[in-house]
């Protein structure tokens, strides 16, 4: 099967790639037949109470992909608050071939962005050599309109 121009760029030795969590390494499904488990105002309420990335499964796509990559280009970066963190890190950790010094937990999108920087410097890459894989058009928009960071829509993963 021919892959696409992106993932052919994604899978070269020489690029790095940032994985969001929620919607992309973790599909949001915490509910029953739900993407959601509650309401948000009760969200902090039912994360501290029941771990939702406990339950949820991991893809087997993405696992493919990553496994396929030198540990040391693939990240994980998401936003969260303290009481979803450690969830979030031990998810990743258990689901996929990303090692735990490469897994970040950013307060806002801006941080994100920051982030996608501080990949670029340590491991001396151009930005157009790092990618961002993320679900939140509005994050990707705010990437690709003050960056040379690569965006791509998770969908692009979908055969």
């Amino acid at each position: 099967m021919m892959r696409s121009k992106i993932l052919d760029y994604l899978l070269e030795d020489q690029t790095a790639v940032v994985f969001d969590i929620d919607g992309v390494l973790a599909p949001y499904e915490f509910g029953d037949l739900c993407h959601s488990a509650c309401p948000d105002e009760d969200w902090e309420s039912y994360v501290r109470s029941n771990d939702p990335y406990a339950r949820v499964r991991a893809s087997k796509v993405l696992q493919i992909f990553v496994n396929s990559k030198d540990p040391s280009h693939v990240f994980a970066c998401s936003v969260a608050c303290d009481y979803e963190a450690d969830g979030k890190i031990d998810f990743v950790l258990r689901n996929y071939n990303i090692p735990r010094e490469n897994v970040h937990i950013v307060e806002n999108k801006q941080q994100k962005l920051g982030f996608l920087d501080e990949v670029a410097k340590t491991l001396q890459l151009p930005q157009s050599r790092v990618a961002l894989v993320e679900d939140t058009v509005k994050t990707l928009d705010l990437v690709c309109a003050s960056t040379n960071f690569v965006t791509v829509h998770v969908s692009s993963f979908l055969e």
